[in-house]
C-alpha cells in the first residue's frame, strides 16, 4: 500500500498547477489513507491540527444557525480543499521523505503550463472563454490563466509553487537544482504572465522571508532588485503591463474601487452577525442588500454598471469572518498562528523557509483575493503547511 501512497502523493504535485480534477483524485486517494489511520488509531492531531478541527466544528455550528441552513450547511463541503492539511499530516513518514522528489514533479508540471501562459498573453489566445486561436490584440491584453479558469487562479498556483521550489534551491541538496531551477523561473513567468497585482505583491512579502536566514543584508537586496524588476516593467514593458502597474494605486480603477466597496459592505455586513456570521457558502445571495448603496461607483468600461463579483468580497479573512462570525475568523488566525509556530521549529530548512514563504505569499495575497475559496490555490497551501507541521523526517528516502 505505501506504493499506492506514494503514487497520490506524486499525483498531487503533477497535478497542482495543472488540473483540478486530478488535484481532486490525488487528494481523495490520499484521504482515504488518512482515514484508514484514524479509524486504526494511528493519527493523533498535533496544536495546529486541532484548532482546524475546531474551525470546521464552529463553521457547522454557524451553519445551523445560518438564515438559509441548508446552503450553509453544503458551504461546509466547500472548505474541502482545507482537509489537504490533515491528509499531509497523516502520511507516512516514507512519502514525506519524499519532499524533494515532489517538487520536481511540481516543477515539471509548472513547465508545462508556459507554453498556454505565453501564448495567451502573448497572442491573444483565449480558448476556455472565446475558443479564439489568435486575437489582434496587444501583449497582456489576455491574462495568462495556463490551463485554469482564471488568471488570479493560475497566478496563486504558480507563485505557491515558486516559493516552494526556491526554498529547496537555497537550502536543499544540489541534486536536481537543474529541474528545480527551470520550475521556479517558470513559476516566476507564469505570476508575471497572469498580471495578477495580488501575487506581485505576494511575491515581494515572500522574498524576505525566503532570504530572512541569509543576512538583513541579502534581504535588502532582493527587495531592490525586485522593485528594480517591477520600475522596469512599469516603465518599459508591454503597454497593458504598464496600465496594471500604474493602476495599483488609482482609487478610480474599476477593479481597485470594486474591492473598497465589496470591503466596506462586507465589514456592514459582518457587524449585522457578529459572533455567528451568515453561514459558510451564503455570501452570493446574503451580500446583495449591503452591496447596494456602493453599485453605482463601480464603473467598467463596456459592462453595466455595478459589481462584477458575485461569490465573494476579494478578502480571505473578511470572507472568514463573514460566514463564521468573529469567532471563526481568531480560531482561523489562531490556526496560521500554530502553524507558523511549527514551521519555525521545523529541522528542515529547505521545506521550512520554502513553506513559510509559499504562506507568506497566500496570506498577503488574501488580502485583496478569496483565495481561501479558490479550491487549486488553498488544497496546495494547505497540503504543504500540513505537510511541514507533522513529524520531521530526520534521514528522508532516496
Amino acid at each position: 500500500m505505501a506504493g499506492v501512497e506514494l503514487f497520490f502523493f506524486y499525483l498531487f504535485a503533477a497535478a497542482a498547477p495543472l488540473s483540478i480534477a486530478a488535484i481532486n483524485a490525488a487528494l481523495g486517494g490520499l484521504t482515504l489513507f488518512f482515514l484508514a489511520r484514524l479509524v486504526r488509531g494511528r493519527w493523533r492531531p498535533n496544536l495546529p491540527a486541532s484548532l482546524l478541527v475546531a474551525w470546521f466544528a464552529w463553521a457547522t455550528v454557524c451553519a445551523l444557525a445560518s438564515p438559509l441552513r441548508q446552503e450553509a450547511l453544503t458551504g461546509v463541503l466547500n472548505f474541502w480543499s482545507w482537509s489537504a492539511f490533515l491528509t499531509a499530516t497523516a502520511l507516512s513518514a516514507a512519502v514525506r521523505g519524499r519532499y524533494a522528489r515532489w517538487a520536481s514533479f511540481l516543477s515539471v508540471s509548472m513547465l508545462l503550463t508556459l507554453p498556454a501562459s505565453l501564448t495567451e498573453f502573448f497572442l491573444g489566445t483565449d480558448i476556455f472563454h472565446h475558443q479564439a486561436l489568435r486575437q489582434n490584440v496587444p501583449p497582456g491584453a489576455v491574462n495568462g490563466y495556463g490551463y485554469f479558469s482564471h488568471h488570479l487562479t493560475y497566478a496563486g498556483s504558480m507563485s505557491v509553487g515558486a516559493c516552494v521550489l526556491a526554498g529547496l534551491l537555497l537550502y536543499g541538496p544540489a541534486r536536481g537544482r537543474l529541474l528545480q531551477g527551470a520550475g521556479f523561473f517558470a513559476g516566476l513567468v507564469g505570476v508575471a504572465t497572469s498580471l495578477a497585482r495580488s501575487y506581485f505583491i505576494g511575491l515581494l512579502a515572500a522574498a524576505p522571508v525566503l532570504l530572512w536566514p541569509k543576512g538583513k543584508k541579502r534581504v535588502a537586496q532582493a527587495i531592490a532588485a525586485l522593485l528594480l524588476v517591477a520600475c522596469a516593467l512599469a516603465l518599459f514593458g508591454p503597454a497593458a503591463v504598464r496600465a496594471r502597474f500604474r493602476a495599483l494605486g488609482d482609487m478610480s480603477n474599476p477593479s481597485n474601487a470594486e474591492r473598497i466597496y465589496l470591503w466596506t459592505a462586507a465589514l456592514h455586513q459582518i457587524s449585522d452577525r457578529p459572533l455567528l456570521g451568515w453561514g459558510p457558502g451564503t455570501y452570493e445571495k446574503t451580500a446583495g442588500v449591503y452591496k447596494a448603496p456602493y453599485a453605482q461607483f463601480v464603473k467598467y468600461p463596456n459592462l453595466p454598471v455595478g459589481f462584477k463579483t458575485k461569490g465573494h468580497c476579494h478578502d480571505l479573512y473578511l470572507m472568514v469572518a463573514q460566514q463564521t462570525g468573529v469567532p471563526g475568523l481568531l480560531l482561523f488566525l489562531a490556526f496560521l498562528a500554530a502553524v507558523v509556530r511549527a514551521l519555525l521549529r521545523h529541522p528542515d530548512p529547505a521545506l521550512k523557509w520554502g513553506v513559510l514563504a509559499a504562506l507568506a505569499a497566500f496570506l498577503v495575497g488574501g488580502l485583496f483575493e478569496y483565495n481561501g475559496g479558490d479550491v487549486e490555490v488553498a488544497t496546495l497551501v494547505f497540503f504543504l503547511m500540513g505537510l511541514a507541521c507533522a513529524p520531521p523526517v530526520l534521514e528522508p528516502s532516496p
